[in-house]
């Protein structure tokens, strides 16, 4: 069904996206750690994180209703298992804000 469909692919993005972050996030400090890269560099991490961020709130109105579902249940398992900072996850349950108002509207 194609309902599910986009259910399925939201949460694929959720935790692929978590996931993804998570490595990079400790690929970037190990690096820094053992001299690999300048520690100046980790700024470069954190404001391309910024960007991706402002990218994903801009994304998000566009998605279909299962689709934010689906975003938001794979934030819930990833944020049950520890992975999560409370910035994250209040980050990545912008998707709740679209869901609540189109049930308003």
């Amino acid at each position: 069904m194609a309902l599910f469909d986009k259910f399925g692919d939201g949460l694929d993005r959720a935790i692929e996206e978590i996931i993804v972050g998570i490595f990079v996030s400790i690929l970037v400090s190990s690096s820094v750690r053992t001299g690999l890269i300048p520690s100046n560099f980790a700024w470069v991490f954190h404001l391309l994180s910024i960007v991706g961020t402002i990218v994903f709130i801009q994304k998000v109105p566009y998605w279909a209703t299962t689709y934010c579902v689906g975003w938001l249940v794979g934030v819930i398992i990833l944020a049950n298992t520890g992975l999560l900072t409370i910035i994250d996850i209040l980050i990545n349950f912008i998707p709740l804000g679209i869901l609540v108002f189109r049930v308003i509207k």
